[in-house]
């Protein structure tokens, strides 16, 4: 069946409302193997992303057909996956491929043309702002490379990658501490290395405050937003011999406001955003132990690598959950990473990363997206994935108005 894009789509549009023809489900079925359209919609992807698109494409057409039972009728068995229909939209200009899981209701529209945006807004940056002990600040995206400034005994370096480093001097036992702090903006993010060698991300909105050496039997930062460490291992040093395999460690402490993250060398992310109403831990490689409310010891919880607590804002109720790794640091490796979110969740992540404002009007729509968009796109981009699922969207300035 030869076929060009918009043919493509209106055969998904058929197979979502249960009207396509044999031979229409035939071609559908075995798309994820063909991807021989005149005009490949994804000539842009690597191989590695056609093929994850392809598993996707192939696992939700056998889902649809096998979750089939006894006695119901094609339509009813395209409703039983998610109680929702689903199209799978490839939007590969903009770096996304989507499915959108849509209410029945809304499901039951045609999809409707896409508004091309006179206003765009470009998606966020390398940009961030330091406080040093004084009070002062240094705009880090405009600061030039090289030494920025001394702070209590620790040099602070602007790499040419754009990195701030803080280097400690030797000998600095001693000496007063100083805290300093980085903080990026909504439409910002930015990597540092921690006097004792940790490496930190900060995703937009986010910042840590920390002391310029670390002294003592134990590290402690704290952070707002979200932020992913590559702890390094640091000892305790007993007289002038240092043998690690005989010292004691010490604990690297990330303090939130809902909870203390007790570390000893490991990798994990941290999301704590106020609007969230949660606050995440996702453990990669190590262990850590989560408590909640700082001084809970009782409700303390260990994870080990895959798993994630979470920590409810004010109740402090804990729990813990095998991980999405891959959704959980998706921000860090350049992309957003959707499953099953609903509009609002999906919103708050991108009125951070492209700093707008998000206002609601009418009924907020019930869809719930799956997917990946790379954070290199315009908004744009997310706004036709929008559209193409019906939800009404148009940009005002630096304003997303969805709704009437």
């Amino acid at each position: 069946m030869n076929i060009d894009n918009k043919e493509f789509l209106r055969i998904l549009e058929k197979y979502r409302n249960g009207q396509a023809s044999a031979e229409e489900e035939d071609f559908l079925h075995a798309y994820y193997n063909m991807f021989d359209l005149k005009e490949d919609p994804l000539k842009s992807l690597g191989e590695s992303e056609k093929n994850e698109l392809k598993k996707s494409i192939r696992a939700e057409l056998k889902a649809r057909i096998d979750t089939g039972t006894e006695g119901t009728t094609r339509k009813d068995r395209f409703y039983m996956r998610w109680s929702a229909a689903a199209a799978v939209l490839i939007l590969v200009s903009s770096g996304i491929w989507f499915w959108v899981n849509q209410t029945e209701e809304s499901a039951k529209s045609p999809v409707q043309s896409v508004t091309v945006h006179k206003q765009d807004i470009a998606p966020g940056t390398n940009k961030a702002i330091l406080t040093l002990g004084d009070g002062s600040t240094i705009m880090l995206d405009d600061a030039v490379n090289g030494v920025l400034a001394k702070e209590g005994g620790a040099a602070i370096n602007k790499t040419k990658d754009g990195e701030i480093v803080y280097e400690a001097g030797a000998g600095q036992a001693k000496r007063v501490v100083t805290y300093n702090m980085v903080a990026t903006p909504r439409g910002g993010q930015y990597q540092l290395t921690l006097p004792d060698g940790s490496k930190v991300w900060l995703n937009s909105a986010s910042s840590i405050r920390f002391p310029t050496v670390f002294n003592g039997d134990e590290r402690k930062v704290e952070i707002t937003g979200e932020v992913y460490f590559e702890v390094a291992k640091k000892f305790k040093v007993e007289g002038s011999e240092f043998k690690e395999q005989h010292s004691e460690r010490v604990p690297f402490i990330v303090m939130t406001a809902e909870q203390e993250v007790e570390v000893l060398g490991t990798h994990f992310n941290i999301n704590a955003y106020a609007d969230e109403g949660e606050t995440k831990t996702t453990l990669l490689e190590g262990s850590v132990r989560v408590t909640p409310g700082r001084n809970s010891v009782t409700a303390s919880k260990l994870l080990v690598p895959g798993q994630e607590s979470i920590v409810r804002s004010g109740d402090h109720a804990t729990s813990v959950r095998q991980a999405d790794i891959e959704k959980a640091v998706a921000w860090k490796n350049g992309y957003f990473k959707f499953d099953r979110e609903d509009i609002q969740s999906l919103m708050r992540q991108v009125s951070r990363w492209y700093d707008v404002d998000v206002e609601y009007r009418g009924e907020i729509p019930s869809d719930e997206f799956v997917g990946k968009i790379k954070r290199t796109a315009y908004v744009s981009g997310v706004l036709r994935i929008l559209e193409l699922s019906n939800v009404k969207c148009r940009v005002e300035g630096r304003k997303i108005i969805i709704g009437n």
